[in-house]
């Protein structure tokens, strides 16, 4: 087995292998895979956003124009609902609610369930140099389901931790009548607030740092030895536990990595998105032009819903070219850690190094050899 690495001795090994399989030949249809594999795992991903009052377009400023009088009454409809919603309003559309709130669940547990089946894709790719979606899917659907609930029971325990930290504080300080009096009380106000942000801080940190822990290591001992996650974490921790500076290493340099990686890839995304505008927004002025020379009737619902679904389809494809582009990161971040875990693990060390190693059967390792040398 080889030489267990540092976090710093598997930076270059991991670039290493990062360039032979992506660009060692370059194969577009790996990168086009590994870019759904991006897109499913959230890996990818990235978002924000702003608030603020809704302005008033419920004016007149002028001229004829039907476009704009129907959208004026819509948003002045919708900044009312919103700044003062009353229960005679709400309750007509109390079913579209609800129907509207369990989609929304659906699609999430969805997404988070093949995210969890990605990962195991993910490792498999990176350790055969082939992205293989399809099979991978059937292969790794049973290992990702092991994984899955864990995620959940995960996320909703740091859910309740984290309520828990914030709730209590906050509501002995409103039965001690802190908040009733707060001039009275704004030292011990100010001074617990900042001392519960630090705590809830701290705690979100420890939080972030067992899910990385997780999805970095604990999906590789699932899926050679075919257990469940509490399985998975014992025997993960005590090969952790002789080794705490290297695992504590790792998790900095993997902080320092994932900060670099988001301020690059936040830039060339950016300027991928500039390109892109260009002919976006010009096949948009012709068919907004197009359409208006034809008479096209811009409040009309079905022109409304083609549009909205025309825009989704461009939002997709933007985001897809995000996934293609950040798919050297993806891969650089598996291999980092493979290269890292992998001689400190045998059933992976193996299958990533088998020059190195010798491979006499292991029983089992994952189902169907799923790891081909």
């Amino acid at each position: 087995m080889p030489n267990r690495a540092s976090a710093m001795d598997s930076i270059s090994p991991a670039f290493a292998r990062t360039k032979k399989m992506l660009f060692q030949p370059f194969r577009f249809g790996l990168w086009a895979r590994l870019a759904v594999v991006a897109l499913i795992t959230g890996e990818a991903g990235g978002g924000g956003g702003g608030g603020g009052s809704i302005p008033n377009f419920n004016t007149n400023r002028g001229g004829d124009s039907h476009w704009g009088n129907h959208w004026s009454d819509c948003w002045a409809g919708a900044a009312h609902l919103f700044s003062a919603p009353r229960w005679e309003q709400i309750q007509p559309y109390i079913g579209l609610i609800l129907l509207g709130v369990v989609v929304v669940l659906a699609v999430m547990l969805l997404w988070i369930y093949s995210d969890c089946v990605y990962r195991f894709i993910l490792l498999d790719t990176v350790i055969s140099g082939q992205c293989r979606l399809r099979e991978g899917w059937r292969r790794w659907r049973e290992a990702g389901r092991r994984y899955f609930v864990w995620v959940i029971a995960f996320g909703f325990g740091s859910f309740v931790l984290v309520g828990v930290v914030v709730g209590l504080p906050v509501l002995l300080a409103y039965r001690a009548g802190w908040f009733e009096h707060p001039y009275q009380n704004l030292g011990v106000l100010i001074g617990g607030g900042i001392l519960l942000a630090l705590v809830v801080i701290a705690l979100v940190a420890v939080l972030a740092i067992i899910d990385m822990l997780g999805r970095d290591f604990l999906v590789p001992v699932m899926a050679f030895e075919e257990v469940g996650a509490v399985d998975g974490w014992q025997r993960l921790s005590a090969m952790m536990g002789g080794e705490k500076l290297a695992y504590a290493g790792y998790v900095l340099m993997k902080i320092a990595f994932a900060m670099a990686a988001a301020i690059i890839f936040a830039i060339v995304n950016l300027i991928v998105f500039l390109i892109l505008l260009i002919p976006l927004g010009l096949l948009g002025l012709i068919g907004f032009l197009i359409g208006r020379g034809a008479g096209v009737s811009w409040d009309n619902t079905s022109v409304v819903l083609l549009l909205a679904a025309f825009a989704l389809l461009v939002l997709a494809g933007i985001l897809y070219v995000v996934g293609f582009v950040y798919t050297p990161g993806l891969v650089f971040f598996q291999a980092y850690t493979l290269e890292f875990f992998a001689p400190r693990y045998g059933p992976l060390g193996s299958k990533l190094f088998p020059s190195i190693v010798p491979t006499p059967p292991i029983a089992p390792l994952v189902p169907g050899d799923a790891f081909p040398a």
